[in-house]
């Protein structure tokens, strides 16, 4: 007998309403083996603007065997990753993402998480988030063993390393069996959502005069189950707006992410 999957489900919670920035994109090619890969501006939708419709995954990653069960392999991210330039092609007339898989591939689910997420954000002109800390991760962690978003009232004031958060943000996914199967569906499948994994994807949360002249800006945690769930597999993200020093229970940063999958 044939088997059936569940689709996948999302959702997003936001404890403030963050500024979002308006105009300025980046554009990325076909996946690059290794080779350094330079992005240039291009027009994408920003928030508060929201893609016209959803698109459906073509090719349908969400049916592949290589998917299945949490699928995480070259062939199942090769899948995912012409989804996405299928879908930016339609929706934002951009290319698609660009960067080493191979390195992609020797990262943790959270760490490809933040990837992914970053890949959004500097695509399209938008300010890197900073760093993945440990302490975000735990309570990203946690929405992802509940299947549902991050608990953002436990995220403590104060982070380590002695900066205040002054916004935050969490997405939630299950089904879509891995890191960038969860980012096509917050991002390119949304509009049940009303776009709002999307919005927290591509949000500000911080800037100066947010921080009153102190340093600032954007941390994240990921929380990632295999399989075992109620979809199956479940991912989270948690966006932090920080003023102050950057976190310093430091599990990657930008800075390293591009190095390893050799995007300048």
């Amino acid at each position: 007998m044939p088997t059936f999957r569940l689709a996948g489900r999302l959702s997003a919670v936001a404890l403030t309403t963050a500024a979002l920035l308006g105009s300025g994109a980046i554009a990325a090619s076909a996946v690059a083996a290794g080779a350094a890969v330079t992005v240039t501006p291009d027009k994408g939708i920003l928030p508060p603007k929201n893609p016209a419709r959803d698109v459906n995954p073509d090719p349908d990653f969400l049916v592949a065997a290589s998917c299945a069960g949490g699928g995480d392999s070259a062939a199942c991210n090769t899948l995912v990753l012409r989804a996405v330039a299928h879908a930016r092609q339609v929706l934002e007339k951009m290319g698609g993402m660009s960067f080493s898989l191979s390195a992609y591939e020797k990262l943790t689910p959270e760490e490809q998480l933040f990837v992914t997420a970053n890949l959004e954000r500097v695509e399209r002109g938008l300010p890197a988030i900073v760093v993945l800390t440990r302490s975000l991760d735990k309570i990203a962690q946690e929405g992802a063993s509940a299947d549902t978003d991050p608990p953002l009232a436990n995220v403590p004031g104060t982070l380590p390393g002695g900066g205040h958060w002054v916004s935050l943000g969490g997405n939630w996914a299950g089904g879509y069996d891995n890191a960038l199967g969860a980012d096509y569906g917050w991002m390119y499948d949304d509009q049940g959502s009303d776009w709002g994994h999307r919005d927290n994807v591509l949000g500000q949360y911080v800037s100066a005069s947010s921080c009153g002249g102190q340093r600032y800006e954007i941390a994240m945690g990921a929380g990632h189950v295999t399989k075992g769930k109620a979809y199956g597999d479940s991912e989270t993200e948690l966006f932090a707006g920080v003023c102050g020093p950057t976190p310093t229970d430091v599990v990657l940063t930008w800075a390293a992410a591009r190095k390893l999958l050799h995007i300048t």
